[in-house]
């Protein structure tokens, strides 16, 4: 591949971004289309549209989409879904070249679009920064491929003296981008996530999960949003509104305080295609059962001690754990690692 393929896809990509809290249950997608050195068509997926980031593009490029390329960080779609094949009408509009970053782990997709395409004698290329694709679609790719939500855990460690963590902007940019969000044990942490998540454009609703022992802290949020949360049964969830809902821990089918509670609340939210949860820290930090079911942790460590060495290893209840793939921000006297757990084991 060329490096102007490079550029492309790292195109298509910033535009599969821009559906962000606009596509949930579905991947995020963008696609380019290319002729002669200049792009002639661009978009991306929003699940409210009923239209795929393909059919965009397509219908931008017009007559000059016929003999262009197509790059796109997912693979096309080849089955009738909420929208027909992009497919057949990338096939139609006569596109002699796709570049596609990674294949969709969907079962009537994975694979069969690259092969509709080449057997319509469009030259197909599949891998092109596919490390950086899957990531995008992490929650995505975890939803499909376990039938579970892509679960991000957040672990504050207290400093001395005592100093809360107030998140970065950082933080809250991508902690906004989340389907469902656990609130924990600090109220004004909870109010902030919440607020940067309320204040995103999403085409449903937030999913606020609460312990049913703070009261006072479910009818604040309510009066903070005017009402738009309201306290529901799981087995009620809507899976689209334009409301809010905060879900109790007590109320999950089959819980009866011995189920772990993670494993209840993971199942509920997948009866309603919830494919991301954020947990923030407080209720679950002490619950190895819990830990477990992390996909992704966030760090929230005292930067003096951070600087002095304090942990190749880090401590979740009982788990000792490595991070891979560490992404460091500073948040005032915290640092904040994020990552992907490995090596767990018992402390």
């Amino acid at each position: 591949m060329i490096e102007a393929d490079t550029v492309f896809m790292k195109r298509a990509l910033d535009q599969a971004r821009r559906g962000a809290g606009l596509v949930s249950p579905n991947p995020m997608v963008g696609a380019i289309l290319v002729k002669d050195g200049q792009v002639v068509g661009e978009g991306f997926h929003r699940y409210d549209s009923r239209k795929h980031s393909e059919t965009y593009a397509i219908e931008m490029a017009g007559r000059q989409a016929r003999g262009a390329t197509l790059y796109c960080n997912l693979e096309p779609c080849c089955h009738h879904g909420r929208t027909p094949p992009c497919t057949d009408a990338l096939i139609e509009a006569g596109i002699s070249r796709a570049v596609i970053a990674t294949k969709d782990p969907y079962a009537q997709v994975n694979g069969k679009g690259v092969e509709q395409l080449r057997e319509a004698g469009i030259e197909v290329d599949v891998g092109l920064l596919e490390e950086r694709a899957r990531k995008l679609n992490e929650s995505y790719f975890k939803f499909v491929s376990s039938g579970r939500p892509f679960v991000h855990g957040i672990i504050e460690y207290p400093s001395t003296p005592q100093v809360d963590w107030h998140p970065s902007s950082e933080f809250l940019e991508f902690a906004s981008k989340y389907d469902a969000v656990m609130i924990g044990t600090r109220a004004e942490l909870n109010r902030v996530v919440i607020d940067r998540a309320l204040a995103r454009d999403r085409h449903r609703a937030l999913v606020v999960v609460a312990d049913n022992t703070d009261r006072g802290l479910l009818k604040a949020l309510r009066k903070r949003v005017n009402g738009e949360f309201s306290v529901v049964p799981f087995e009620r969830l809507p899976d689209t509104s334009e409301t809010g809902n905060v879900l109790r821990l007590e109320d999950s089918p089959g819980y009866d305080g011995t189920e772990p509670r993670m494993k209840s609340l993971l199942v509920t939210l997948t009866r309603s295609e919830v494919t991301s949860l954020l947990l923030l820290p407080g209720l679950l930090d002490s619950s190895d059962t819990a830990f477990g079911e992390f996909d992704k942790v966030t760090l929230a460590v005292p930067s003096i001690a951070y600087e002095q060495g304090f942990s190749t290893r880090w401590v979740f209840g009982d788990i000792e754990f490595d991070l891979e793939d560490v992404s460091i921000e500073q948040a005032g006297p915290y640092t904040e690692l994020t990552g992907y757990p490995s090596l767990q084991e018992v402390a």
